[in-house]
């Protein structure tokens, strides 16, 4: 088979064994794809690790043989140098974060260009940040919902409604199942609606108040995905934004 270049967005790394690490890629052309991946203490090695860290952007050479469950990644090149998300301990937590969401939502994913560009503007963006990013995984769970179409419809809500989390359209209701959002916090729904990256420092919320919407948030996304429930890094952003 001919060597295929592909590239790819680092999305997990777990240890296979002493020899090889399982690399699972989110790739433009090819969608979720996992590899084995060599590891050594040496030079070489550690370069190569270095530039398989989570949410990494590399071009790889793969040879795609049928008869095996997991295929090999051969030689790797950065796309992207990201110059400040590994050394910057608040960014550090965010991409630990985002590339365990999107490890979970991409689990069964086709080939994304939508989904790609996007991921792919947010980790640059997110990489050259210079002010406040308490709000920054707000910003990108709520934009990506598009891109998983399931963005809330909101075009009927009225002062006052609640939300139904699991038909994604205001209510005029009691609350007839634990899945729908009080008035109160239908409204602070409508305010996201808004949130960009250039005014995501204006929205103040203190860490409890930040930790309930990002769970309510996460909770709509598990509703209709899932895979999407008991994210392990929440503990750590928690921590970093409390």
């Amino acid at each position: 088979m001919p060597i295929e270049k592909i590239q790819g967005i680092v999305i997990d790394v777990i240890k296979h064994n002493d020899r090889h690490n399982v690399i699972t890629l989110f790739t433009r052309t090819r969608g979720r794809m996992a590899f084995l991946s060599p590891v050594s203490s040496g030079k070489v090695g550690r370069m190569r690790n270095a530039r398989l860290l989570p949410l990494s952007v590399v071009e790889a050479d793969i040879n795609i043989r049928q008869n095996r469950e997991l295929q090999m990644l051969g030689a790797i090149t950065p796309v992207e140098i990201w110059r400040d998300i590994y050394f910057n301990p608040v960014k550090s937590s965010i991409t630990l974060f985002l590339s365990e969401f999107l490890n979970r939502y991409l689990r069964d994913s086709s080939p994304d260009a939508t989904a790609w560009e996007f991921i792919i503007a947010s980790i640059r963006a997110l990489d050259n940040a210079k002010g406040k990013l308490a709000n920054f995984h707000i910003w990108f769970l709520y934009r990506f919902l598009d891109i998983a179409g399931i963005a809330p419809d909101m075009s009927e809500y009225e002062e006052g409604d609640s939300f139904d989390m699991r038909s994604g359209v205001p209510v005029v209701a009691d609350r007839i199942h634990r899945d729908i959002l009080t008035p109160e916090e239908t409204s602070i729904l409508m305010l996201l609606s808004r949130i960009t990256l250039a005014n995501m420092h204006r929205y103040r919320f203190n860490g409890a108040e930040r930790n309930s919407l990002l769970n309510r948030i996460l909770r709509y996304y598990a509703i209709h995905f899932p895979g999407l429930s008991g994210l392990k890094s929440l503990d750590i952003l928690s921590e970093v934004f409390s």
